[in-house]
């Protein structure tokens, strides 16, 4: 057990209402990642929590029309490399989609827009570094990043890079998404390509001009056929025909389908494949006569794949957990995507799904265990306590 364990245990504990009420308060401040205002009003009262904590802060601008990214750094006079806590402060829930005042502890459970997803995680990164200025510490600097637009992949701006080109020499980094219901620590996530399709054909009477007309809806269904052959399990490829709009009565033959495809994949290598793939199901017409049109969006959040260094702070934390008598921690890869891939690209070791234990993010039903939020605190002010065992472990 750390030296400082019960300075660390005790602190916590004794700011556990404290903790609950400034949980509160964040989760209340809502902000959908396109509502850059309601987001920029939770950032900056999440900014001077931490400036409050010593953090020289300021918002890295990605976006006219969406919020930045906070960025902070502690203990720079150090003269080490940092050690990184991540995430977003934005959600995927419009403001006043839970009714006024959201936030709710029901049966050792807090409810509201983004208490999984992802301020609980966030507010266990100021917690850690409360406790740890609690006793002094000053080994190894802090740095956060935290964007106000994560929830959008990044679309349209460089926040990707910023995220790599600032991780570059860091000691690690704890990526403070929602944390899995299993207790798993995140060491793998896919990246995501989004294929939106038009298709024209021709209409007409489907009982009169069946010949005649080009069918968009079986023009689509060819080409769903040969998406989903993508798929491949052992590889971790997905392919999900997500959205159909065709059709607009039951005699006609449909002249216009629109499509869109969720390609979820764990490497640079088989996006490349998967690009060039949809690419020749798109240019192909199937049905002769028809024509498609497509674009495609990359989500900019890289996929990882427990690499070496990945694995090697992943059991590093788990060492901690278990010295200090919390429970063992498992091992998940996921299909989501998160900022963890961008630092991942980096070099560094990361690892995700370091926040708030829950489910149903991304839903109205979303949830966060109320203990973990003080228990995953006191594990990661330990961990950046004992980070040079890691770095000494070559």
């Amino acid at each position: 057990m750390n030296k400082y364990y019960n300075e660390i245990n005790n602190f916590i504990e004794e700011h556990r209402e404290e903790m609950l009420k400034k949980w509160e308060t964040f989760v209340n401040l809502e902000g959908h990642y396109n509502e850059k205002e309601n987001v920029e009003k939770a950032q900056e009262w999440l900014r001077k929590e931490f400036e409050e904590e010593g953090f020289e802060c300021y918002i890295k601008e990605v976006a006219s029309d969406k919020a930045g990214i906070l960025v902070g750094m502690l203990g720079k006079e150090r003269g080490t490399a940092p050690i990184i806590f991540s995430g977003h402060i934005d959600t995927v829930h419009r403001t006043g989609s839970f009714g006024e005042k959201p936030f709710k502890i029901e049966d050792g459970k807090a409810f509201g827009p983004g208490v999984l997803d992802m301020k609980g995680g966030i507010l266990i990164s100021l917690y850690a570094v409360k406790a740890l200025n609690s006793i002094g510490y000053n080994e190894h600097p802090i740095k956060i990043m935290y964007a106000g637009e994560e929830e959008s992949d990044h679309i349209g701006n460089d926040a990707d890079l910023f995220y790599e080109n600032e991780s570059r020499g860091a000691i690690c980094a704890f990526n403070m998404e929602t944390g899995h219901i299993t207790n798993s620590l995140c060491v793998g996530r896919k990246a995501q390509y989004t294929f939106f399709a038009t298709i024209k054909g021709l209409g007409g009477h489907a009982g009169n001009e069946f010949t005649k007309g080009k069918n968009a809806i079986h023009e689509a269904v060819y080409k769903i056929n040969e998406m989903m052959k993508l798929t491949d399990l052992n590889k971790g490829t997905t392919v999900t025909t997500s959205v159909i709009h065709a059709g607009e009565n039951t005699s006609s033959i449909p002249d216009l389908c629109k499509v869109v495809f969720d390609v979820r994949f764990t490497n640079a290598k088989e996006g490349e494949y998967i690009a060039e793939y949809v690419d020749k199901v798109m240019n192909t017409a199937y049905i002769e006569g028809t024509v498609t049109e497509y674009y495609k969006n990359l989500a900019k959040l890289k996929a990882f794949d427990g690499e070496p260094q990945v694995m090697k702070l992943f059991n590093f934390v788990n060492e901690v957990a278990k010295e200090n008598e919390f429970s063992e921690f498992g091992q998940i890869k996921l299909g989501g995507a998160s900022d963890a891939g961008n630092i991942a690209a980096s070099g560094i070791p990361v690892i995700c799904s370091c926040g708030v234990i829950g489910e149903f993010n991304h839903n109205i039903r979303e949830y966060a265990v109320v203990e973990s939020l003080f228990d995953r605190s006191k594990i990661f002010a330990l961990a950046v306590l004992e980070i040079n065992k890691m770095i000494e472990n070559k």
